[in-house]
């Protein structure tokens, strides 16, 4: 990890001077009435999980567009969001090391930074472990209580991961934990997480 984080940082030092860091996944703005992709580009502390489905998409990797798909007003989503301090965590990258960069810098830097046998099929294949595709989630009338229980929730790659409620915060796989819950958008909900869910892919 750390040569890769020295070639995360000498990519983005060659194509781009980095802005004045802010603090990282400060803010939540977003708009009931907008997408989940809405969501997301409004979010300061999202712009790595954006940049990661817009390097899928350009690959062409899936039958599908990813940003159509969190950004159609008639799809249904639960999306498990990675914060930029997440994708900083698996990279091996510093705290805040994101912070002041923006969606086309990080998607700009990323496929040449990415490891050894990682390309836009792997974060193709990451990324769907992030996405629930229920067919009766209608997120005016869900109950947002309800949307993540002690159980399991079923993945867009068919993976089941566990979830558990507790004290501590609501975990999923174990491991990862919800920091910010619940944020509703019109096709679906955003909960962001703190790790990146990889379970065994890389």
């Amino acid at each position: 990890m750390t040569a890769l984080k020295g070639l995360f940082s000498i990519a983005l030092a060659a194509a781009f001077f980095v802005a004045a860091p802010s603090s990282s996944f400060a803010q939540y703005n977003y708009n009931s009435s907008g997408t989940i992709l809405d969501v997301l580009t409004e979010t300061d502390g999202a712009q790595a999980v954006v940049a990661a489905v817009l390097v899928v998409d350009e690959a062409g990797v899936l039958d599908f567009s990813l940003a159509n798909l969190l950004g159609d007003k008639r799809s249904r989503v639960i999306l498990l969001a990675p914060s930029n301090s997440a994708f900083e965590d698996l990279l091996g990258l510093d705290p805040g090391f994101l912070d002041g960069l923006t969606v086309e810098q990080i998607k700009d830097a990323l496929p040449g930074v990415l490891p050894d046998g990682v390309g836009a099929e792997e974060v193709a294949a990451i990324l769907l472990k992030h996405a629930a595709l229920p067919e009766r989630v209608n997120p005016k009338t869900a109950s947002e209580s309800a949307l993540l229980k002690d159980g399991s929730i079923e993945v867009a790659d068919g993976s089941e991961f566990p979830v558990s409620i507790g004290e501590a915060g609501t975990k999923v796989n174990y491991e990862t934990t919800i920091v910010k819950p619940n944020l509703r958008a019109r096709n679906g909900f955003v909960h962001f997480i703190d790790t990146v869910i990889v379970d065994g892919l890389l």
